[in-house]
């Protein structure tokens, strides 16, 4: 019996053989980064909807950073951990 099948069967690894606090912590993390990009695009979209054209820019990079960030965020975050 194999290392990785003795903790399977001991219950202390999942099937893929990580820990299931660690997903849980993973889980949870992402649970949170979508949130806050939530937040961020609501609010970005309140920017859009102002009268200024100033408000306008600002609402688009907010936009575009998300774009960006969040998904390189997301991928860090299962990646590394």
């Amino acid at each position: 019996m194999t290392k990785q099948s003795k903790l399977i069967v001991s219950g202390k690894a999942s099937k893929s053989g990580q820990a299931p606090v660690k997903t849980t912590i993973r889980i949870l993390a992402s649970i949170f980064l979508l949130t806050i990009g939530y937040e961020s695009m609501v609010g970005a979209f309140h920017l859009m909807n102002l009268p200024s054209d100033r408000a306008v820019f600002e609402g688009t990079a907010v936009l575009i950073l998300l774009v960006v960030v969040l998904p390189l965020l997301l991928y860090r975050l299962w990646r590394s951990l």
